[in-house]
C-alpha cells in the first residue's frame, strides 16, 4: 500500500515543434499546399511505470524522446534527453514503443515524419 506520496509518470504529448526547428526531411510545398499537409495522430499512448523500489524516493524528472513515423504508422523512438536514471529512461522507452500512430499525410498521401515528446516523472 503506497502512503501519502504521490506517484505518477505523465506524458506531455507537447509536441516539441518549436519555431524554427531542423526537420529531418524535407517536402517541397508552397503556400498553396501547406494546408494538404496532416500531422501524425497518436491513436496509443500508454504511460510508463515508476519502477516500485523508486516509490521510497521524492524526485522530478523528464526526458525528452524523438519519433520517427514511416508512412505505414510504424514508429521507432529513441530518447535525446535522458531523465539522468537509467531505470526511468528504461521504463520510458518500454512505453514510447508501444506508441501507435496514424502517419502524416501530404496531399493525402501518407509521408515519414518526426516528433518529439516529453516525459515527466514525480514521486512526492
Amino acid at each position: 500500500m503506497l502512503s501519502s506520496r504521490t506517484i505518477f509518470a505523465s506524458l506531455i504529448a507537447i509536441w516539441l515543434s518549436a519555431p524554427g526547428a531542423r526537420a529531418e526531411k524535407t517536402y517541397s510545398i508552397g503556400t498553396e499546399n501547406e494546408a494538404d499537409y496532416r500531422a501524425a495522430e497518436i491513436l496509443a499512448a500508454p504511460h510508463p511505470e515508476i519502477p516500485a523500489e523508486m516509490h521510497d524516493h521524492c524526485f522530478k524528472s523528464c526526458c525528452i524522446a524523438k519519433f520517427i513515423i514511416d508512412p505505414q504508422g510504424k514508429a521507432t523512438v529513441k530518447l535525446i534527453s535522458s531523465c539522468g536514471d537509467e531505470q526511468l529512461d528504461q521504463a520510458a522507452l518500454k512505453a514510447l514503443k508501444q506508441w501507435k500512430f496514424r502517419p502524416a499525410t501530404l496531399n493525402g498521401e501518407p509521408v515519414e515524419s518526426t516528433r518529439r515528446v516529453k516525459i515527466e516523472f514525480e514521486v512526492e
